[in-house]
């Protein structure tokens, strides 16, 4: 069994395919290329609203952290297109990223989503290094500006400046800044150019800490505002990789962007598809990307991209991964998921052009078994916003532990696509969590409550506690349903919580002996005193 929402079951598994693909964010890059990236819908460990940690996902363990409790940012939800954001104080909040030697670095290409609170003399968003070392550096001025010095490994420093206005308190502004010795330095804000120069020399690295929010040892240079996302590669990405993740980024913090805005699922007229935009395209043969998966569950390849200036992107709208209460089925289809995803098959100038067939492959892993010729592709052909009316596509193949369809040729600009099953007990699809919390029972207790929509293959439940995230106490483990498709709704009692705050997490233990984890709640209960002798 799979439980998949927010409070996400199931652990990925980064099986050697996915080598092959392109898996940062947008479908842009892999661990090799993308050396950071830091996202606020996933990877916080929170104490109360306050982060502890926020990790890496761009699997080279770059996490960022903070010991320190009164200078720790604040998630903020739902501060930009529902997105959450970590609200930096301006006096003392800053993440430190330890150094490592994928953090130093002679060539990048560097993106970081940011909204002012106040508009000062410093706004240091992200350096390596200190002041008047820096290997590299982000930083506004109280004009708005976007400040880029960097110290050459021939001991000088050069520091640009673009014009003022690049960052400003109403919005959120996708922020892009590139540089290799034979391209210069670039720096754009929501894809139109702000800055450029023809710098050849060699950045200095050093072994300092990369500082999410300040500059270290200066004064004055923490952040008064919010960070959204933060993305590093080592390299300059090629011109369709460029597009495709300022693409991502766009329908993600529902920016527009100057140029190539070719994704147009994120419009409200489209339905919203927002959520883990990636793409393939190309603008020419020496600029290309033919194979993207992103964060997503979706994958898709072409090994014929041959006309210039041509892209396919793909987003989905949010809905549940699992097959909860739908109902909107074709002819032998008993299930599918809720989750849908929107297609735009677009040429540069944003009209609907041919890329090709395609091939489309799924990541099932933690599900279980899963036979795939009981897999069926839909696609809502006549974009009435129904499947049910559809042809299920079959002849999935397990590629590489994927399940593929191959030669798809019905992803055409503006349609939309799921996945069904013609089996839903020996092929299941996702199964919804629909929530785990934990509330305060009384005056020292604490109530731990989770439901499932549906259950397949599930033994039993573990609920265990921790106050330090590594070392994890049993408290309690409860049965599982088997098999079921309504509703459970499951409730267990902690009567002697941890004072101060704790942590807790779920485990769902499959009959073949498989158990995956939920993510971990905090629960704060505040400190008793007792009084004694009373007289």
């Amino acid at each position: 069994m799979r439980l998949s929402t927010t409070f996400s079951f199931g652990v990925i598994l980064l099986m050697p395919f996915l080598t092959l693909a392109q898996t940062g964010p947008g479908g842009v890059g892999s661990s090799s290329s993308n050396v950071l990236w830091l996202r606020p819908d996933a990877g916080l460990t929170l104490n109360g609203t306050k982060v502890m940690s926020w990790s890496d996902g761009s699997g080279n363990g770059n996490h960022a952290a903070q010991s320190t409790n009164a200078a720790r940012p604040v998630r903020e939800n739902a501060q930009v297109n529902g997105y959450p954001a970590l609200l930096f104080d301006g006096s003392d909040d800053e993440l430190i990223v330890p150094d490592a030697n994928s953090l130093d670095l002679t060539s990048w290409h560097q993106f970081i989503v940011v909204r002012p609170k106040v508009q000062k003399d410093y706004n240091a968003w992200l350096v390596k290094g200190d002041d008047g070392t820096e290997n590299y550096e982000m930083l506004s001025y109280s004009d708005g500006n976007l400040h880029m010095p960097v110290y050459w490994t021939n001991n000088t420093r050069t520091p640009p400046s673009s014009p003022g206005g690049q960052v400003n308190t109403s919005t959120f502004e996708i922020i892009e800044y590139s540089y290799s010795a034979s391209t210069g330095r670039t720096a754009y804000r929501n894809g139109a150019q702000i800055y450029t120069d023809s710098e050849n020399k060699t950045p200095k690295i050093n072994n300092r800490p990369l500082v999410i929010g300040n500059e270290a040892s200066t004064s004055g240079r923490f952040v008064d505002g919010h960070i959204a996302e933060v993305i590093l590669y080592n390299t300059v990405l090629n011109s369709a990789q460029r597009i495709i993740l300022l693409n991502h980024l766009a329908a993600k913090y529902g920016r527009t962007l100057a140029s190539n805005d070719l994704y147009t699922g994120d419009d409200a007229a489209s339905g919203n598809y927002d959520h883990e935009v990636a793409g393939i395209g190309r603008v020419n043969a020496s600029n290309i990307q033919s194979d993207s998966k992103g964060s997503g569950r979706v994958r898709i390849s072409s090994s014929n991209l041959t006309n210039n200036n041509r892209f396919l992107f793909w987003g989905h709208n949010g809905g549940a991964d699992g097959p909860s209460g739908i109902l909107d089925l074709p002819l032998g289809v008993l299930g599918r998921w809720a989750r849908e995803w929107r297609v735009s098959e677009v040429n540069t100038f944003g009209v609907a052009a041919d890329v090709g067939n395609v091939n489309i492959a799924f990541d099932l892993s933690g599900l279980g078994l899963v036979t795939a010729s009981h897999l069926r592709l839909l696609v809502d052909s006549d974009d009435d916003g129904v499947f049910a009316d559809e042809s299920p596509i079959s002849g999935a193949s397990l590629v590489g532990g994927l399940f593929q369809f191959s030669n798809v040729a019905n992803l055409v600009n503006g349609r939309k696509f799921t996945l069904g099953s013609i089996n839903l007990l020996l092929t299941p699809l996702p199964i919804e969590l629909l929530g785990f919390d934990v509330r305060p029972e009384g005056a020292d207790q604490a109530r731990l409550h989770w439901a499932t929509a549906s259950e397949q293959n599930n033994a039993y439940f573990t609920l265990q506690r921790s106050t330090d995230l590594q070392n994890w106490r049993t408290l309690a483990i409860l049965e599982g349903a088997g098999n079921s498709h309504s509703r459970i709704d499951y409730d267990v009692l902690d009567p002697a919580p941890e004072q101060g705050t704790a942590y807790y997490r779920l485990g769902q233990t499959d009959h073949d002996g498989t158990t995956t984890w939920s993510d971990q709640v905090p629960f704060t209960l505040a400190y008793r005193y007792t009084l004694w002798p009373n007289p």
